[in-house]
């Protein structure tokens, strides 16, 4: 699967972001959902479910077999 990119968001002061609606839509991800922030090379992951660390970099960066 191919990173899609989904738009921006802009923090607050209060140190709030809205996740964009494609995303939210795509996602199924509803207004009482809760998702989960991983920090990795400083990159910030978000994911709707609660994921091993371990497993999320061994996912994200996989390499096609040949």
């Amino acid at each position: 699967m191919e990173p899609k990119f989904i738009g921006k968001a802009k923090l607050t002061r209060q140190g709030q972001l809205t996740l964009p609606q494609e995303a939210r839509q795509d996602l199924k991800i509803g207004k009482d959902s809760e998702v989960f922030w991983y920090e990795f090379n400083d990159m910030l992951i978000l994911v709707k479910d609660l994921v091993n660390p371990k497993e999320l970099v061994n996912f994200i960066f996989k390499k096609k077999k040949k």
